[in-house]
């Protein structure tokens, strides 16, 4: 069975993390983990308590079972690590247990309804080894939590690719609508470097544009759902893409170009995006297989089928 993580704390994004997490896992037929890092460090030292570790993980317990009782599902399992880095421990324990998801919630200080993830959630999206999910502050209080819309962010990387199947086969699953999302952004130099074949900047920048919405259309036709919609639009990409959030219940998106393979690593506009979307994000590693019929998405489009 598929497993979500849900990292949760004190602050009022646990409630959010925890809605966006059940449901996923509704839809996922996956199992919940509620996960409270405390701050001890395990390695004997000068500085080591025993007594001390223990009142922590007593009171971590203490705190899960009060989330998971306002749950109200007895079902959702409990973990207390202790562990300096709420990140490295939420990390290690996702390799652990081969997570399918991670979900975190939004700092308390961020403007209702937008994703402003903290300082654990910002560590955690730079190298996280499975898809992580931010809620945005908020998200517990909205009265229809089911994905009627989902939208995916899309470039043409190898990211961007296993992203949109994940998120035709959650559409194919839920019945939701898809829409494709690709954001073309003109270059701003004259010519295009070395050739001056396409007649001018204008019509250089009109190639790269139809040549975008083709590989758009493309990648929407490979998709084994037809609920999905392309979108082409022109602008700043994070712009764009937080704009069309205000009518989206989830976007998917994938990591960056660089660093390592299999992990998310947030950065450029997906870094912005994370914080300035009005909807739920869930961000896919670089390199996490496309077409992986392992993955959580494809599990449930199987169940669903």
């Amino acid at each position: 069975m598929s497993k979500i993580i849900v990292a949760v704390d004190e602050s009022q994004g646990s409630s959010d993390a925890i809605a966006l997490a059940s449901t996923l896992a509704g839809i996922t037929d996956s199992t919940l983990t509620l996960v409270n890092v405390f701050p001890y460090d395990l390695t004997p030292s000068r500085a080591s308590n025993r007594q001390f570790e223990e009142y922590l993980r007593r009171d971590s317990r203490e705190l899960l079972e009060r989330l998971r009782d306002a749950h109200g599902d007895e079902a959702v399992e409990l973990r207390t690590i202790a562990n300096p880095s709420p990140s490295h421990g939420l990390h290690e324990l996702a390799e652990q247990e081969e997570a399918d998801l991670i979900v975190v919630g939004s700092t308390h200080t961020g403007r209702a309804g937008r994703v402003l993830p903290g300082s654990t959630a910002e560590r955690l999206l730079h190298g996280a080894p499975c898809p992580v999910a931010v809620a945005p502050h908020g998200y517990a209080q909205r009265p229809d939590q089911q994905p009627a819309v989902i939208g995916c962010a899309y470039d043409g990387s190898g990211s961007s690719r296993h992203a949109l199947e994940e998120a035709g086969r959650l559409a194919t699953a839920t019945g939701a609508q898809l829409q494709a999302i690709r954001v073309f952004e003109p270059l701003m130099y004259d010519l295009p470097p070395g050739n001056t074949a396409f007649g001018g900047m204008a019509s250089y920048n009109d190639t790269l544009h139809v040549r975008a919405g083709e590989e758009l259309e493309a990648a929407v036709a490979r998709l084994e759902t037809d609920r999905a919609e392309s979108k082409l639009e022109v602008g700043n990409a994070a712009h764009v893409l937080a704009d069309a959030s205000e009518g989206l219940d989830l976007l998917f998106m994938g990591s960056r170009g660089y660093g390592p393979m299999h992990a998310v690593l947030v950065g450029g506009v997906s870094g912005q995006l994370v914080r300035e979307a009005a909807c739920p994000v869930i961000v896919f590693p670089r390199g996490a297989g496309d077409g992986n019929d392992a993955s959580l998405f494809a599990k449930t489009a199987a169940v669903h089928g």
